[in-house]
């Protein structure tokens, strides 16, 4: 009878465990993760998220997950009846600011490019009160710059920008990640409230949509954590009507082919 009640206990977790498939997904813009680690802690497995976000995995009621990515917070979810007996998306939210998607861009991606556009780019107008200005041996040997920031040049008493050093101020990597640094830090507000101005129940109540297709509506749209930062409540409910005028125009032109 003990080996019989054994054997029933076995055959009865191992009829509860079963395999599990989700996805998981970036909780402002709303595009799949992929590369997301998924842990089981009660079986000590791992799997991970595929292109489309999705990953499958072995577990039981009443088993946790730990769902991590670089960048993210760390989410964990016990699987309860309801995620257990049916299925449910998982979002992920950055750690702090938008700042860790930044991309830089070059100006003109081949060096023949660049050349033409330093040759044709016009410098600011305080240059042109300096081009009859000429500087002697005695102003060249005593021309120093500004120590906090390199890029002043102070010759008896007036200061003026090297050109090169607004070259580099221009099109340099550092300055533009400085550049998008202070104009974030002006927006500090609006990151904080990211999360309030754009998800799925504001965006269900202006398209009627749900489930499914609202998540597919909002994938459609690829709004960026910068744009959802600049754009007030107002551009983004606009933003919204247009991406879903397009959405069901694509979606009927798909039907049709």
């Amino acid at each position: 009878m003990l080996i019989i009640g054994i054997l029933g206990c076995l055959i009865a977790a191992q009829a509860q465990q079963k395999r599990y498939s989700a996805r998981v997904f970036d909780g402002i813009t709303y595009q799949p993760l992929s590369g997301a680690s998924v842990y089981n802690v009660n079986t000590k497995k791992f799997a991970f998220t595929d292109k489309n976000g999705r990953f499958e995995i072995n577990l039981s009621l009443n088993d946790t997950l730990i769902i991590t990515k670089s960048t993210y917070r760390q989410l964990v979810a016990p699987i309860d009846k309801k995620l257990f007996s049916g299925y449910e998306d998982f979002f992920l939210y950055y750690k702090a600011t938008m700042l860790k998607e930044v991309t830089i861009i070059g100006i003109n991606p081949s060096y023949e490019g660049f050349k033409k556009d330093i040759v044709t780019l016009k410098l600011p107008d305080y240059y042109k009160r300096a081009e009859e200005v000429h500087l002697s041996e005695w102003q060249r040997a005593n021309a120093s710059y500004d120590e906090k920031g390199g890029n002043i040049l102070s010759l008896g008493g007036t200061v003026t920008m090297s050109p090169i050093s607004f070259l580099y101020d221009k099109y340099s990597r550092r300055s533009k990640m400085n550049r998008l640094y202070n104009e974030m830090v002006s927006y500090e507000d609006e990151v904080e409230r990211i999360q309030q101005k754009y998800n799925r129940e504001i965006v269900s109540e202006l398209t009627g949509l749900e489930g499914e297709e609202l998540l597919n509506f909002m994938m459609y749209c690829r709004f960026s954590y910068y744009d959802l930062v600049r754009w007030s409540d107002e551009q983004i409910k606009e933003k919204i009507r247009t991406n879903y005028f397009n959405y069901q125009y694509d979606k009927i032109s798909h039907e049709q082919e």
